[in-house]
C-alpha cells in the first residue's frame, strides 16, 4: 500500500503549532529580558531620594533638603538669625541664594559677577560682602528684609593688570566692622580693605593658599587656615605679625571657635578656648587649644568617618 500524503494537516495540529511557537517566543523573551544588565547608575540624585557620589558611595541625608544652585560653597547667617545666605559657585553663573530660616526654603536668588567661598555679613546685617574669585575683587551688597541689591565693588587688582594668579577667596570682617580681610590665594596673603574708602590699606603674608579667615572674638587677632601647608596660623590684627602656627592635616579648611577653659592636670597645657579645624583630605577634625598667651597646641584628633572602611582621601 502506498503511503498517503496529506495535502492539508488537521486544523487542531495547526493550533497546537501556533501555541507552541508562541510559548517558545514568550520564554525566549523572558530569558532575554531577565538576562539584560540593570541600567547603569549615574552620579547624581537617585530615585529613592539619595545621592550617588563619584566615589561609588551613596548618601541618604536626614531631615529636609532645600534645593539650591550648583556647588553651594559657603553660607552666612544674618545677625538676627532670620536669613541664611548661600554662595553658589559651580559651573553655572555664580549666585547667592537667600533662605528663610523659619520656613526652610529659598526665597530669592541674586547673581554675582564671580564668587568663590567668601561671604560675610556686616555686624549690623545691612551689608553683605562676597569674595570675587577671578574678578580679583570684593563685591558689596545691601541687604534688607531678605532682599539683596548690588552696591560697590572693591577692586584689588585693576582689570587691565589682572592675571590668572589674581584670585580672591574667603572674606571676613573685623568684629567692629571697620575693615574687610580677603584671601588672595595665589599670592599667599590677605588683603585688608577699608570699606569707607574702598582702598587696599595693607597686605598680610600667610601660609600657602590661605583658605578660611576667622577673627578672635576680641578682634585683636585672627586665624588663617593654609590649604597647601595643612596648617593654621595665628596673627595679630594691628600689624599682621605671626603669633603662632601649628600643623594639622592635609588641606586645612574650615575653622570654628569655641570658648571655654579646661582644667588641666599637672603638666598639661591650659587653654581659654578651642579651635576646631577640618582637613579636607582626611576624615578628621583637629581640636586645637588656644592659650592665654596665644600659643596653639593640639588637644585631640577626632575621626568623623562613618566606618573604618570609609575612604580617607
Amino acid at each position: 500500500m502506498w503511503p498517503m500524503i496529506m495535502a492539508n494537516p488537521p486544523r487542531n495540529s495547526v493550533r497546537l503549532s501556533t501555541a507552541a511557537v508562541t510559548g517558545v517566543l514568550l520564554l525566549v523573551t523572558a530569558i532575554v529580558l531577565t538576562s539584560q544588565p540593570a541600567p547603569p547608575e549615574r552620579v547624581g540624585p537617585l530615585v529613592n531620594g539619595g545621592f550617588l557620589l563619584n566615589s561609588g558611595w551613596r548618601l541618604a541625608p536626614a531631615g529636609k533638603q532645600v534645593a539650591l544652585d550648583t556647588l553651594p560653597m559657603s553660607s552666612a547667617l544674618s545677625p538676627d538669625g532670620r536669613y541664611l545666605l548661600v554662595l553658589n559657585g559651580g559651573y553655572k553663573p555664580p549666585s547667592i541664594s537667600v533662605l528663610d530660616v523659619a520656613a526652610a526654603r529659598e526665597i530669592a536668588r541674586t547673581p554675582v559677577p564671580d564668587g568663590w567661598l567668601g561671604i560675610a555679613f556686616s555686624p549690623k546685617g545691612d551689608r553683605v560682602y562676597v569674595g570675587g574669585g577671578s574678578r580679583a575683587a570684593v563685591f558689596e551688597f545691601s541687604f534688607s528684609e531678605g532682599a539683596l541689591k548690588p552696591a560697590r565693588a572693591f577692586l584689588i587688582v585693576p582689570e587691565d593688570k589682572r592675571t590668572n594668579r589674581d584670585f580672591i577667596g574667603d572674606v571676613a570682617l573685623t568684629p567692629d566692622g571697620r575693615l574687610i580681610y580677603a584671601a588672595d590665594l595665589y599670592h599667599d596673603s590677605l588683603v585688608v580693605i577699608n570699606p569707607q574708602s574702598g582702598m587696599v590699606i595693607e597686605r598680610v603674608k600667610t601660609g600657602r593658599r590661605p583658605y578660611r579667615i576667622l577673627f578672635h572674638p576680641d578682634g585683636k587677632s585672627f586665624f588663617v587656615s593654609s590649604w597647601t601647608d595643612g596648617s593654621v596660623e595665628h596673627h595679630l590684627t594691628d600689624n599682621g605679625s605671626l603669633l603662632a602656627s601649628i600643623r594639622v592635616g592635609p588641606h586645612a579648611t574650615d575653622l570654628l571657635w569655641r570658648a571655654g577653659k579646661n582644667e588641666p592636670a599637672e603638666g598639661e597645657p591650659a587653654w581659654i578656648a578651642r579651635l576646631f579645624v577640618t582637613a579636607a583630605n582626611t576624615n578628621s577634625v583637629y581640636s586645637i587649644g588656644v592659650s592665654a598667651s596665644n600659643q596653639l597646641h593640639l588637644v585631640e584628633t577626632i575621626n568623623v568617618a562613618m566606618s573604618h572602611a570609609s575612604p580617607s582621601e
